[in-house]
């Protein structure tokens, strides 16, 4: 508890325009929190779709809509670069970047080419490390193969992993964009004559998988109303309906009805349960994410990937956008 508190001491300390630096010890503490955040399932991950331009395979984590961590992995044949960038309010505080990559060099000095065939069991790799606290004053630490060779700051390091860390804030923005923009859809699919029906706003965020599962479940709880009609019930989409239907194309068999802790059929009206137990009360859609959160993260390591074009969100004949959906693997054939 008394992390939570401090952290969203520190997430809200620039809230009126005010620049704090921080020390050192300081960033330690918020990035201890944080990553402390990150193993409890406690931030929302978005994956960028793409390789990102500077860093690779990217995933952000957000805390209450803020970006709090991003980390990012660039493979090679033989080798790897990393980054870990620490952010708060948009603003960088702790930079860890690594290389671990193959000494080519070395190896032919060993190995001619035109002796051996390669065999990279015999491989040698660096392994050098930047950590940077942007703190008060700036702390620099270079290491290879973990001990300290150098506490210099070089800022041409340091511009060129921040240049990415911005770079790549940017890149992420782009999903959650995307999903924050179910709020301007106005067609949900239902009943679709030939192909795919529905605004392509919807399919579009569809289309993110697994990239945006987490941020879609972050939406569960958000009332905004859309002019999206329910068709038969007689109400509109909220984001939070839509992004749940959005939810459902990814991951199919969701238990929908155990976790809203309603029985389907309840006073013989059928799927209208859903849609009255969430409209009562902004309470029960809490209730309701919290409960969606929970059953992803437990069943997330179990969830393997079917190829078909089953749609559970409309009557729909066409070729699925996912060319398929991940489902709770149950052991059974």
């Amino acid at each position: 508890m008394k992390n939570i508190v401090y952290i969203l001491f520190f997430l809200s300390s620039t809230a009126f325009g005010q620049t704090i630096k921080w020390t050192k010890k300081e960033i330690e503490t918020y990035t201890k929190t944080i990553d402390g955040f990150c193993s409890e399932n406690r931030l929302v991950r978005v994956s960028y779709p793409n390789m990102s331009g500077c860093g690779g395979a990217l995933d952000g984590y957000y805390l209450n809509k803020n970006l709090v961590l991003m980390e990012a992995v660039y493979q090679g044949e033989l080798g790897f670069s990393s980054q870990k960038i620490y952010v708060q309010r948009d603003k960088f505080l702790k930079l860890i970047y690594r290389e671990h990559f193959a000494e080519w060099g070395k190896y032919y000095e060993k190995y001619p080419a035109e002796k051996y065939e390669l065999d990279s069991t015999k491989m040698t790799y660096t392994d050098t490390v930047y950590k940077v606290w942007l703190a008060n004053q700036i702390v620099f630490i270079k290491s290879s193969s973990q001990k300290a060779i150098s506490n210099e700051p070089n800022q041409k390091v340091i511009d060129r992993i921040v240049s990415c860390g911005h770079s790549m804030t940017h890149e992420l923005q782009e999903v959650t964009k995307q999903v924050d923009s179910l709020k301007f859809v106005k067609e949900m699919p239902y009943s679709c004559e030939d192909g795919i029906c529905g605004d392509n706003l919807f399919w579009d965020v569809v289309k993110l998988g697994d990239n945006g599962i987490e941020l879609l479940i972050d939406r569960l709880d958000d009332p905004t109303p859309t002019t999206a009609n329910v068709v038969l019930f007689g109400v509109n989409h909220t984001v939070a309906d839509i992004a749940f239907t959005a939810l459902t194309e990814i991951i199919h068999d969701i238990p929908t009805f155990e976790l809203l802790g309603v029985p389907f059929d309840q006073e013989g009206c059928g799927y209208c349960t859903y849609w009255r137990h969430l409209n009562k009360s902004d309470s029960n859609r809490q209730k309701f994410k919290d409960a969606v959160r929970v059953w992803y993260h437990k069943n997330k390591a179990n969830l393997i990937w079917v190829e078909n074009n089953q749609f559970t969100s409309c009557d729909c004949n066409g070729k699925h956008p996912n060319g398929g959906h991940y489902k709770l693997n149950t052991g059974r054939k």
